[in-house]
Order: C-alpha cells, then structure tokens, then sequence
C-alpha cells in the first residue's frame, strides 16, 4: 500500500525474456523519494534508472514521467495525464432515476415458441401486468412451481400439445377467485383475464371445427383470443392454468411467489418478474426479466469483471455498470420492448448465476452511486485494456462527450502478466487485406502499402492502404475503428504495421474500443497502487462525479 506522508510510490516490474520493463511514476520535484520495484526498494535515484521497451532503452528522469505503452517507454506530457494521484470523487447530490427497475432482454431475436419457468426459491408465481412505471398489478396466481408460457396458437410444448380454440363459456366474474371457483367445475376448464375481465373457458382444440363441436354440446361459443394472447401451462402435462390478453397495451408478466424468490429460466436463475410480449402480434415470445437495479448490477459484475480481482476494482466496475444500466433506460424500447440486452451488445448478466460474496459486496458497497457529468448520468463505457492509452469518444464511434477523452495511461501495464492482450501480433497477406477493403465496398487493387495516423494518446484513428497504381483508400475514426476491428480482426486500435514476405504485421496491445474504464487498468490501480474505486473512476472519466440515485 502507498504510504502518502513518505510519498512512497509503487513501480511493477515484469521480466519478459531478457527485457526489464517498468511502468513508472515520478513524484512533484524537489522531495527525496524512494522507489520500490516488486517490493525492493532501488539503491539508487530514479533519475539514474533506466528502463527497456520495444523501442529501445530510456533514462528515466527524477521529474519525469513514464508509461509502458505497446510501442514501448514513452514519456507522458503535454497535459495527457495528470500529475499526482488521481482525485478521490465524494457522493454528492443525488440523480432522479426514471425507474427502480430494468428492463432486461433475455431472448428477443427472434424470441422462443415457448418458455419454461421453475422456482428455484419460492411457492408458485402470480400472473398480472406491469404499468407504465413498472410496478407489477396482479390478476391471477398458481402453486404450480413449473409453468410454460407459448403464444396462444397451436403449439407443441413441453408435456404436450396446446391448441388455440376453446369453449368460452357465458359468464363473466369479478375476480379471479370466483373465475377459478367456476373453472373447477369442469375436468378441462381454466380462467382467462381478456381486456379486464375475467371469463371461464374449457378444452384445447387445434381447429375452430372441433370446438363449434363441443360448444354446442357444452353450452358455450367457439372462442380463440386475438393475436397477443399468451397462454399459461403446467409443464409436466400442458394443461391450461390461465390465458392473459390485455391487448396491445399489456403483457403478460409473471412473477414468483414468496419472499427472497430466484426463478430458473433457461439455464440460469434469475431475481424479479418476467414478461412476455408478442410484439406486433408475433408467433413468438420476447422474454423479459423486469428486476430492481441492485440486483441487476450483482447479476452482471460477476460476468463483466472476475469475482477474484482487487474489491476496489470491483466497486468501480458496479458503479459503471449501475450507470450504463440507467443511462440506457427504453434503450431498446421502440424495437423490443425492454432497455438492454443481456449480451455484450449491452452487458453481459446471466442473473444470480456466477455471483458471489465478494461480487454482491462490491454492488452493495456502492449501493445507489452513479456517475454523473453536469448533472446527467454518463454513458460509462468500459473494455478490457487499452494498451497504454485510453481514446476520446468521437476517434472511436460517435460525437465527442466531454467525459470520454482519451489520455495515455500509466497504471494499466502493471496488470500485463494478468493480461493475454498486454500484446499480441496478428499476420496478414496483402491479398486478404485488398479482400476486407474490397468485401467494406472499397475499391483498390493488391495493397501494397499501409500508413497510420496516431492520435495524442497513441492509438490509432486513421488508416490509409495503397496499392501498386499508387491508388488510395483512407478511413478516419469510427470508419477506422469499425474496418480494423471487424474486417482485419485487430484486437485493438493500439498497433504498429510492419511489411512481411506476403503482407503485414500488426503488433498491438490492448484489447477492446478504448473508450472510458479500462479493466485491466482498474485492476492494476486497485491492487498494483492502492488507489480506491472513486480514483479509478476520476481517472478515467473526466470532470465527473458521484451521485446518489434516488
């Protein structure tokens, strides 16, 4: 741990191969300071240390400072980073959330024929919808612990086959009790709640003939429901439990009965309430997990950030989370119905599943903090690693935010024997290049050239490729981003390129978009310096702060 009344600063050291590589810091000038190196203090003053990179060797002066970057040593300067610690970030104010509760995708593309719950912890579920503040009204309740819900269709499931066509019976009830009360009559009779009332309905048919059929031998009338109709079975043998209508304003939503309840869904067990949309009238379900936000932070720390990393570096990985959650609120509302998915297109939650203490007490740590740039929640984006420097907002993939800018990081590189992408090379021939150009609409023949254009934090934000007629294809930031990524397969924007036999060398570090947190750098802050989740955050976001959301 720093000692801050010695100004006592921490360096790390790898040996990689022949090579000594320190990623070091200078205190202001003028004080004496001793300098450690995994733990051993250096018999000499730093202005007399030197240190080897892949660039070459570099005098390290007393006044200076120094970062290992995938190029190698380079000095920081010209206001990239600053001097000191990075600034601690009290909770001040508070943020008015627009919600307690997300809205998390589970499976929407192109959603499922039918899907099963069972209680993990709990005794039942209870039917009903959400409102628009999504608080959960309910309708209806069952004390099977395994349902399925399918698009009320003919439909195979598990235990059997639902048809679509039912008896509906004349009557009309006040309230589920007493629909369920009349249901029971019937061997084959269940409750349904169409458009605010409640009707008692009989038998399963796959075609409007067959219940014509038995309408006029039961007393009631063919009956199928519109086409946002979803129907409840017990999943051991498909019998109907209940059938929810509430046209296109509602949906069905279930949730678990009794306290501190966890469902299984697919694998996985989930906290909260699900819902079950057939959007535009589709054939298929989009199965949502309506949870408070706590929870839902404690469902995506574990898969976003491993539970055995540094507490502080935990901490500030919940509050990005928390805040990239509720920045994203209605973020797929108009084309799903819900605010984030559950992959990496959003964040990676897999709900209870992964979770454990020392991950649910990072969420609970920071309980309530977001952060915050002029009173509004920020975007807080986060990637693996950067490679020595983080990039600014408008270099990567949309307008420049005035908290997303990039600077060269000094901290991340401690994390590097952690790190599978603290470097990596990728070889490519000429033509498979002049295919990924060809294949993005460009137009070139055999490259035979590649020139880069670095940003003031060392990446790279442009890319130029000629070929042998000295024609020319030149992409810029995002356009740069998206082509090196997604057509070359870089890991990063962090690299050189150097000719080979038959094409290019790329030799990079860093993995990810670049933009806001670095993990592995939150990592090596956390444990390599000591410095606590509010200092990673102030370091790689500028000009924020913490506020309690209320």
């Amino acid at each position: 741990m720093r000692e801050k009344s010695k100004r006592i600063h921490k360096f790390a050291a790898l040996v990689l191969g022949f090579a000594l590589i320190s990623a070091c810091l200078a205190a202001g000038a003028g004080a004496a300071q001793d300098v450690f190196v995994n733990g051993e203090a250096l018999p000499f003053d730093l202005g007399e240390a030197w240190a080897v990179g892949s660039g070459g060797a570099a005098q390290l002066g007393a006044d200076e400072v120094w970062a290992l970057t995938g190029s190698g040593m380079q000095q920081l300067g010209g206001g990239q980073a600053a001097a000191g610690d990075p600034e601690h970030l009290a909770v001040t104010g508070s943020y008015e959330l627009d919600y307690d509760k997300i809205r998390v995708g589970l499976d929407y593309n192109p959603g499922r024929d039918y899907a099963n719950l069972e209680n993990a912890v709990g005794s039942g579920y209870s039917f009903g919808y959400y409102d628009s503040n999504r608080e959960f009204h309910e309708l209806a309740y069952t004390s099977e612990t395994r349902i399925t819900m399918a698009p009320d269709l003919n439909v195979s499931v598990p235990g059997g086959s639902v048809g679509c066509y039912h008896v509906l019976m004349p009557d009309s009830y006040g309230s589920f009790d007493a629909a369920q009360a009349a249901a029971s009559a019937y061997s084959d009779g269940f409750p349904a709640w169409y458009d605010g009332t409640y009707r008692v309905l009989r038998g399963s048919y796959t075609t409007a003939a067959a219940a014509q059929s038995a309408a006029a031998q039961q007393g009631g009338s063919c009956y199928t429901a519109s086409n946002r109709c979803v129907t409840v079975t017990r999943t051991s043998d498909a019998r109907i439990l209940f059938e929810f209508d509430g046209g296109a304003s509602l949906s069905l939503a279930v949730e678990p009965r009794g306290g501190s309840a966890e469902t299984w869904f697919s694998g996985y067990r989930y906290r909260g309430g699900f819902e079950y949309q057939r959007r535009d009238g589709a054939a298929k379900l989009t199965v949502i997990n309506v949870v408070g936000i706590e929870d839902y932070v404690k469902g995506v720390l574990p898969h976003e950030m491993s539970p055995g990393w540094p507490a502080e570096a935990l901490k500030a990985q919940a509050v990005c989370a928390r805040t990239y959650a509720a920045s994203h609120f209605n973020g797929y509302q108009s084309s799903y119905g819900f605010d984030v998915t559950n992959d990496t297109y959003s964040q990676v939650y897999r709900g209870t599943s992964g979770a454990d203490e020392s991950t649910d007490a990072a969420v609970d740590a920071t309980a309530g903090v977001y952060i915050t740039y002029a009173g509004e929640l920020i975007d807080a984006m986060y990637y693996s690693s950067n490679g020595g420097g983080s990039e600014s907002s408008e270099n990567v993939m949309y307008s420049a935010l005035p908290y997303l800018r990039g600077k060269l990081d000094p901290y991340e590189a401690a994390a590097g024997v952690q790190n599978s992408f603290s470097s990596w090379r990728r070889s490519l021939t000429a033509q498979s290049v002049t295919d990924a150009l060809n294949a993005a609409g460009y137009q070139l023949g055999t490259v035979t050239g590649i020139e880069t254009s670095p940003s003031e934090s060392g990446n790279v934000i442009g890319i130029t490729f000629r070929d042998a007629s000295g024609r020319s294809v030149s992409l810029e930031k995002s356009a740069c981003y998206n082509f090196v990524t997604a057509r070359l397969g870089l890991y990063s924007i962090r690299f050189e390129v150097d000719a080979s036999a038959d094409g290019f060398v790329f030799s990079g570090s860093g993995w990810g978009h670049s933009v806001g947190m670095s993990q592995y750098g939150a990592n090596a802050m956390a444990s390599v310096y000591g410095f606590t989740y509010d200092q990673i955050i102030s370091f790689y976001y500028t000009g924020v702060a913490l506020s309690r959301g209320v």
